[in-house]
């Protein structure tokens, strides 16, 4: 994955270290063919989305360049991680059925891949974007290209799943679109909208101090909150410099009265907790990571809840007084924990309360004066289920074959580094030998190292259920890669005897594939076994991913070892262990990171 890692000079000395190797050859593309087009540097996710009338599945061909840029999302100018030069990356739209080639040039500096987020990637597991897992790293300067068909519909996201490269900017949204979307005819048009924390500094240094021996501090502290990739940093903080732009134009969403909205919500955050709301307009959820919400027109929210990787569409009826009202993505500090004197970036002058505009046409440009609405909810918690009760009758699986119990561990290791792990082993990741190629070479599961967090399972179309506990004193927003699941029980208590099987909620359980693990508490999933691959189980605050707190899930081994592996992937481990081999990769084990800087300052 991008675990236990780290490209130590990827910051200041992005592209020092590039390789010249023949890049490998992309899927070529006919003269008939034309690349989705590339959007300008901002403006698209301010505009509705480009209405997709034909939903005969097609190939849509997209192309790729990361690479590293100078923006000012806030105002405070520094290196950001880019897809084409934009933060966020460019629109990904299309519509169920169709297949996504999506070539990807690597001019980072650094190694790079790209995770897919809620994609179920049925039968292209090697096209899931984890390095170590899925596939070997791209290494700068080589092309990789992803080739996969969409089986399902909703609201996505893509980000880099090498090292804390997202926190950095690589990012963007996935928008897949359904003629049998019951809600398809509910809206006029629809938006596409994240939330975002924001750090001043790159990862980079960020994480070394994390993972520093005898720190007893928390995570970096951000600097900022984003809506839409834009916020209003305080230019006469004193921790401001003279790049400082105190005039970024708010992130503003223009409509029409009368007229009905689709917003599409995304957390694309490494830290942050958010609320979202839009002054004087309820929310009609309508999805939530994928699956359609029941009873959607009783299920309007005033405040909604977002931890890191949830996504939510909603519905806004433009009915109010023409005028111009407050959108709001705060950061609810309380959930981030306590700031220690030791804690990175704890002197951060952020402001917790990112605000954009809700325009209405005819409304004029003058600051709005709308109020917020009052929390009604516990912080830091998901939204209430009855809420977002699946729009089709789903039952969750009653014939479980395969139980699985993990727990949230802290430990030190033996140079007093704080690592999180699952079940006291906090994972490394192998990256020039994926998990999947291990397998698909019918490797057993005795010859993973414990530090692998291996767990399988073969039971073709059986019922897996983890139970997961949390004994730590900050909630974790859980992901499962390949699936959504059943949420059949949630909440307090870190051990068997606190569950009670008979409470389980079998009936009309919450579906989707990213949920929190509160705080001394516990969740219990349900999915079906019906995607044979490697999957990653894990939490998504992504210092967290970093310190381990990572399980792998190999799903029917036995049947994906008999499938084919794709040329190209294979190409990609050989050019990658090219690379490392002629010393052109700057990545060291995590355990060995500080002392290798140590040696970098002598």
């Amino acid at each position: 994955m991008k675990f236990r890692i780290f490209s130590i000079l990827g910051v200041a000395l992005c592209g020092f270290f590039a390789a010249t190797a023949t890049p490998i050859a992309p899927i070529e593309l006919k003269e008939s063919q034309e690349l989705e087009p590339r959007f300008a540097p901002r403006p698209y996710i301010f505009d509705p989305l480009p209405k997709l009338s034909d939903f005969t599945p097609t190939t849509r061909y997209f192309h790729f360049e990361l690479k590293v840029v100078k923006l000012s999302p806030d105002g405070f100018k520094r290196p950001v991680w880019s897809v084409n030069g934009q933060y966020p990356g460019p629109l990904i739209q299309c519509n169920k059925g169709d297949r996504l080639v999506i070539r990807v040039t690597n001019n980072l500096g650094d190694p790079a891949t790209i995770h897919w987020h809620g994609i179920f990637q049925r039968e292209t597991n090697w096209y899931d974007g984890v390095p170590g897992q899925t596939q070997c790293p791209i290494p700068n300067r080589i092309t990789f290209t992803y080739n996969y068909t969409l089986e399902q519909s909703g609201t996505y996201w893509y980000h880099s799943h090498f090292l804390a490269q997202y926190v950095d900017g690589l990012v963007g949204p996935l928008i897949v679109h359904d003629k049998d979307d019951p809600y398809l005819h509910s809206y006029h048009e629809e938006y596409v909208l994240t939330v975002s924390d924001w750090y001043h500094s790159p990862s980079a240094p960020l994480l070394v101090q994390r993972v520093a021996p005898h720190y007893t501090g928390g995570n970096p502290y951000p600097d900022a909150a984003l809506i839409s990739g834009v916020g209003q940093y305080n230019c006469s903080s004193p921790t401001a410099d003279y790049y400082c732009n105190p005039n970024v134009p708010p992130p503003t969403y223009n409509v029409q009265k009368g007229k009905k909205y689709r917003f599409r919500i995304i957390n694309t955050s490494a830290y942050a907790f958010f609320t979202f709301s839009i002054d004087n307009h309820p929310l009609q959820v309508i999805e939530v990571e994928g699956t359609p919400v029941k009873n959607a027109k009783a299920a309007k929210v005033k405040v909604l809840p977002l931890h890191i990787a949830q996504r939510y569409s909603v519905i806004l009826t433009a009915n109010q007084p023409i005028d111009n009202y407050y959108i709001r993505a705060s950061i609810i500090d309380s959930c981030l924990g306590a700031i220690t004197n030791e804690t990175i970036n704890g002197n951060s002058s952020i402001n917790f309360n990112a605000t954009g505009i809700l325009h209405y046409h005819g409304a004029g440009s003058k600051k709005p004066t709308s109020t917020a609405y009052p929390f009604t909810f516990p912080l830091c918690q998901d939204l209430n289920a009855n809420a977002i009760r699946p729009y089709k009758d789903s039952p969750a699986p009653n014939n479980v074959t395969d139980k699985f119990v993990f727990s949230v561990t802290f430990n030190l290791n033996d140079d007093d580094v704080g690592l999180l792990g699952i079940n006291n082993s906090s994972f490394v990741p192998t990256l020039n030998n994926p998990t999947s190629q291990r397998i698909m070479l019918q490797e057993n599961f005795t010859d993973f190292d414990k530090d692998q967090n291996a767990y399988g399972y073969d039971t073709p179309y059986g019922c897996v259920q983890i139970t997961l506990f949390n004994n730590q004193t900050a909630n974790h927003p859980f992901h499962l890669h390949g699936h959504t699941f059943w949420i059949i029980a949630s909440g307090p208590g870190v051990t068997m005897a606190n569950i009670s099987t008979s409470k389980y909620n079998l009936k009309n359980p919450v579906i989707r594939d990213t949920t929190i693990v509160p705080a001394n508490g516990h969740i219990v999933i349900r999915y079906i076994a019906d995607n044979p691959g490697v999957w990653a189980f894990h939490c998504h605050i992504e210092w967290h991913v970093e310190l381990g707190l990572v399980a792998q899930l190999f799903e029917r081994p036995t049947e994906f070892s008999n499938r084919t592996l794709p040329d190209d992937v294979r190409a990609l481990c050989m050019e990658y262990n090219s690379h490392k081999k002629q010393k052109r990769l700057t990545t060291l084990p995590r355990d060995s990171m500080v002392k290798g800087m140590q040696l970098l300052e002598k």
